[in-house]
């Protein structure tokens, strides 16, 4: 089952900021099976003391054109 990514927000890494697809749980932001970050922070969850980080302010939701 594939899981619909509704937002984009902007993560900064260690090669600089990437925009990522991201969908919503309750708490979380999450990107895939592996990174999520937490909506109230940024932060990524189970590495809350590295760099990386999701700017909330960038996050979009993704338009979806119908035809």
């Amino acid at each position: 089952m594939t899981i619909v990514k509704t937002h984009t927000g902007t993560v900064i890494t260690k090669d600089g900021p990437q925009v990522k697809k991201l969908h919503q749980t309750e708490r979380m932001w999450v990107v895939g099976k592996n990174e999520f970050y937490h909506k109230d922070t940024g932060r990524r969850h189970f590495a809350e003391n590295t760099r990386r980080r999701l700017l909330l302010d960038t996050i979009k939701p993704i338009e979806v054109k119908h035809v």
